[in-house]
């Protein structure tokens, strides 16, 4: 869903036009998947925002729709029907009550408190700085290997981890890959730095309780003219806050949420959808 409905016009457009092939996407066979009650597709400026279905060429590619409608990331069957509710815009008296009542839930453990979504990444900025601060002891800088140094910033927003990560005993982190399935180590998985190896690496105690000594890992992606650009950096972020953009897709271990300043449709649903149960989730300030 985050690509946008002009922009898939333009594919559509050119796929034609390299099959020199006049059948929508020039009879390319096309399986999107995506999920449309979540964040919309983002806009630069003063852009017209659509969604990919309110095209007229999604309708001449698009013949078969499939609905999902297992949930994977939540057993909880009251969260299930609560958000199932909420992504259409429904909130019972009963629905909200629960939410709202969430805020008295003493959620984290192991020494990890809950990571707070932010509607803005400003305020992301400054919670996890301020919070790094107030950790006491060596301040480690690990900084990544970019292939092209030339183009950081570019892997900067095409990777989730960044050039340069701060760490100090004590830090609250998030995993951004899957480790160990298994364990419990997965991409969205919440820790505390225990202490630093002889090697200085991180060891982190994960929610669920295993410790884990966490080393470099590679992501891979296309630059321009179809180039591999990678990134070798540790596979953790700081996480005392985190961005409800950013969060899309992960699954949190514990999660503290204010939803007064969400400015989109979708931010919402998509914030309280990262929980795995009621009990895993404090939001701060519910209002239906």
């Amino acid at each position: 869903p985050m690509v946008d409905g002009n922009y898939f016009k333009k594919l559509e457009h050119v796929a034609r036009a390299l099959k020199n092939n006049d059948k929508p996407f020039g009879g390319i066979q096309l399986i999107m998947c995506g999920d449309f009650f979540q964040l919309p597709p983002v806009s630069k400026g003063e852009e017209e925002r659509r969604f990919a279905f309110e095209t007229s060429c999604w309708q001449k590619c698009v013949q078969i729709n499939i609905e999902l409608t297992q949930v994977k990331r939540q057993s909880d069957h009251t969260l299930v029907s609560i958000l199932t509710r909420l992504r259409r815009g429904d909130c019972s008296e009963n629905d909200a009550e629960l939410l709202a009542n969430t805020r008295h839930n003493k959620v984290g453990g192991n020494g990890i408190v809950p990571t707070k979504l932010c509607t803005h990444t400003d305020d992301v900025a400054m919670i996890n700085k301020r919070e790094l601060a107030k950790c006491e002891g060596e301040e480690k800088r690990f900084t990544s290997y970019d292939s092209d140094p030339g183009l950081t910033k570019f892997l900067d927003n095409h990777t989730p981890v960044e050039s340069v990560l701060c760490l100090k005993i004590g830090a609250q982190v998030m995993l951004l890959k899957n480790l160990n399935v298994s364990s419990g180590l997965v991409n969205g998985a919440r820790g505390r730095v225990e202490k630093f190896s002889s090697e200085g690496l991180p060891i982190v105690r994960f929610v669920g309780g295993v410790t884990q000594e966490v080393k470099a890992d590679k992501w891979t992606v296309k630059g321009g003219q179809g180039v591999l650009l990678s990134r070798t950096q540790l596979p953790l972020k700081l996480a005392w806050a985190f961005s409800i953009h950013k969060s899309q897709g992960m699954t949190l271990d514990c999660v503290e949420v204010s939803l007064s300043r969400v400015f989109e449709c979708g931010q919402a649903y998509v914030a309280l959808s990262r929980a795995k149960n009621l009990s895993s989730l404090r939001i701060l300030d519910f209002k239906p």
